[in-house]
């Protein structure tokens, strides 16, 4: 753990996007252990729905204030998508708690492009944290208007984070201009220590093999071919047991499932959300996931942390956790023969798995442990607060 400890007073006011599982919300908690670590004076702006159990047993924990705001998912949810709409609630919603608060700092960490970008306009430090990418398509961007308002306001006190080198890369192709690089900060996902345990043992049942997958069944992350490259490998190794098992929600699980039993496949499962993740892992032989989009992935970093061997797409972020070849195999994200030919290759090869496990593990913990990451943000937060 690092020692080093910043000054104590200093007031963040932290407004989070996140569900009720996933990358965001695995962030967001880690953002309140660092906070109290370093012995901050944190309040939060959330809606009621992101109040759950952990949550709220989170907050009362480190002794941090939780403000409630209004829901974006309600019947406003379409109109909030445009501007200046978007704009005014922000402003509306948040300009009471900023007068009460009174932070040197507005912290947003969010995974839908634009929400709460009207922050920016408050006369305050301000840490714009995206956990995703723009595309040259419009499927996931930010509107002209709200480009601009970026382009304009950005700078050294008002500075964006991102997750890895190629979400930086497409923010400055497509949102940001070549000029601005200065406030865009990289500051990779951590692993979280459970997943470095020495000595957990993959797959105690020799008689199985286990591919996991984890995250949310939505269609960037690619569930239709993975349910595709897992009927394949089952048909082409016959007499051994593979399982395929996928955890997670998602707005596609209903129609994975019933696809799966379609198939009739058996050892092919959707199994829904899992509290207990790490004991997957832990009885999984290899990692798979062939996302369409990923900006970093923090269940491949957590895979890799537990020492298994990663089949992953080569979309976004992904090539920079997976060394093709090394740690695993990246395939493109529409190469299904790809994937099968590399898990199965893996299964064959119980040395090659066991190298390129350890080989992930020691990366995860030069690269993605939660003290690389630690170090990496009190750099960021004491050099924005010191300004």
């Amino acid at each position: 753990m690092v020692e080093l400890k910043m000054c104590s007073g200093n007031k963040i006011l932290l407004v989070p996007e996140f569900d009720s599982f996933g990358g965001t919300r695995s962030y967001f908690i880690y953002l309140l252990k660092f906070y109290f670590s370093q012995n901050y004076d944190v309040a939060i702006a959330l809606s009621k729905y992101q109040l759950d159990n952990e949550i709220e047993s989170l907050i009362k924990k480190y002794k941090y204030r939780a403000h409630i705001i209004p829901e974006r998912r309600t019947g406003l949810k379409r109109f909030l998508q445009y501007f200046p709409i978007n704009l005014a609630f922000d402003i509306f919603a948040m300009f009471p708690i900023y007068l009460k608060e009174k932070p040197d700092l507005i912290v947003v960490s969010i995974g839908t492009p634009g929400m709460f970008i009207g922050l920016i306009l408050f006369p305050v430090r301000f840490m714009y944290v995206f956990h995703t990418y723009p595309l040259k398509s419009k499927i996931i961007g930010l509107s002209s208007i709200q480009k601009l308002f970026l382009n304009l306001f950005i700078n050294t006190n008002k500075i964006l984070v991102t997750v890895s080198e190629y979400s930086k890369k497409q923010i400055l192709a497509y949102w940001v201009p070549e000029k601005k690089n200065d406030p865009i900060h990289v500051i990779y996902n951590s692993a979280k220590k459970t997943s470095f345990i020495e000595g957990a043992s993959h797959n105690e049942n020799i008689n199985l093999y286990r591919v996991l997958t984890l995250g949310h069944v939505n269609w960037y992350k690619n569930p239709k071919l993975w349910i595709e490259v897992s009927q394949k490998v089952i048909r082409q190794r016959p007499n051994m047991h593979v399982e395929f098992i996928w955890a997670g929600e998602g707005d596609l699980l209903e129609e994975c499932k019933d696809l799966v039993s379609q198939i009739g496949l058996d050892a092919i499962k959707f199994v829904g959300y899992q509290e207990n993740v790490d004991s997957l892992y832990s009885n999984s032989t290899i990692y798979f996931q062939p996302s369409l989009l990923e900006s970093h992935g923090i269940s491949v970093i957590d895979a890799m942390a537990h020492g298994l061997p990663c089949v992953t797409s080569d979309a976004g972020g992904l090539p920079e956790s997976v060394v093709n070849g090394e740690t695993g195999f990246t395939c493109p994200p529409d190469d299904v023969e790809c994937f099968v030919s590399h898990i199965i290759r893996l299964l064959d090869n119980d040395k090659l798995r066991y190298k390129m496990g350890q080989s992930g593990k020691l990366r995860a913990e030069m690269l993605f442990s939660e003290e690389v990451q630690e170090e990496k943000m009190i750099d960021l937060y004491t050099s924005l607060l010191q300004k």
